[in-house]
């Protein structure tokens, strides 16, 4: 039988074919050499045997289209977020919490890396005063501006979810965000089936507690389906290399007119991209690939 991995906790999976569901193990011989902390994810298309008891049993893990990789900040643990996917969406917020532009940075350039389609929605524009959401405005402006398509959202309130559901509508779609943006709230407005559960922001941090602790595919009221994920502050790439990188920011297009073929736009002199800055470049999405490219090992 050949069935998707709906949900993975521990050593159990859940897995969905033809409309119906199986809890299955995988079998300890077959496990997967490589770094990877969990062999199998959410997104996964495998085949598996049924026992006697209509459980059943893994068998093989067919070949994945892509997946979203993120290695932890504290080891060298390779965690896979989730696979066979045709976009991200990246939740943030301009309040309540505040989401870094780095973090939102790193989600589509590891979405492009991966050849998957990065969208981003800031939430919780119904807590925003006019400050705020002219805040918000400019922020959206810079990724516009490389084409990312970006709008906002109330979850909560229900507004513009009708425009995110025509841009879900007959994709698989992995939703990444940082803890207390607003992912659970999101899913149980948009899924057929989902009662997750929320929560308030800790009054000590201002920052989110994370109510997911583990992937989980739902289907959408329209069609398609969303993968929800445990939220996180913020990741490390596994195997993406520092000459990678500019590949991923789309207005580095210049980089082929800098004095190096190995340019980094960093110390570099002649170097396209840095006399861009300002310009085509914009300066926070150009400190932000300074940090990063600081960051790959």
């Amino acid at each position: 039988m050949k069935g998707t991995v709906i949900k993975s906790v521990g050593n159990l999976y859940t897995i969905k074919s033809e409309d119906k569901i199986y809890k299955c193990n995988y079998r300890g011989k077959n496990k997967l050499t490589n770094n990877f902390s969990n062999p199998i994810v959410s997104g996964d298309e495998v085949e598996f045997i049924l026992n006697e008891d209509n459980n059943g049993i893994i068998e093989n893990i067919i070949e994945r289209k892509n997946y979203f990789i993120k290695r932890s900040l504290k080891d060298e643990n390779v965690h896979i977020i989730g696979s066979n996917i045709d976009q991200t969406l990246i939740l943030a917020s301009i309040k309540n919490p505040y989401t870094k532009l780095g973090f939102i940075d790193k989600c589509i350039a590891a979405s492009f890396y991966y050849n998957i389609t990065p969208i981003l929605v800031f939430n919780k524009i119904d807590i925003l005063n006019n400050k705020e959401f002219k805040k918000l405005e400019e922020v959206i402006s810079i990724y516009k501006n490389i084409n990312i398509s970006t709008f906002y959202i109330s979850a909560e309130k229900g507004d513009n979810i009708d425009i995110l559901e025509i841009k879900l509508k007959n994709k698989k779609t992995l939703l990444l965000g940082n803890s207390g943006v607003g992912k659970s709230t999101l899913i149980n407005k948009i899924s057929k089936t989902s009662n997750q559960r929320t929560n308030d922001l800790s009054a000590k941090t201002s920052r989110g507690k994370q109510t997911t602790t583990f992937s989980e595919i739902f289907d959408l009221k329209v069609s398609g389906s969303i993968t929800d994920t445990p939220g996180f502050k913020d990741f490390n790439f596994f195997d993406i290399d520092k000459s990678d990188l500019s590949f991923l920011y789309p207005e580095f297009n210049l980089r082929n007119k800098c004095k190096f073929k190995n340019c980094l736009h960093k110390n570099e002199p002649d170097c396209a991209i840095k006399e861009n800055i300002g310009k085509q470049i914009n300066i926070k999405r150009y400190n932000n690939y300074l940090s990063i490219l600081n960051e790959i090992i």
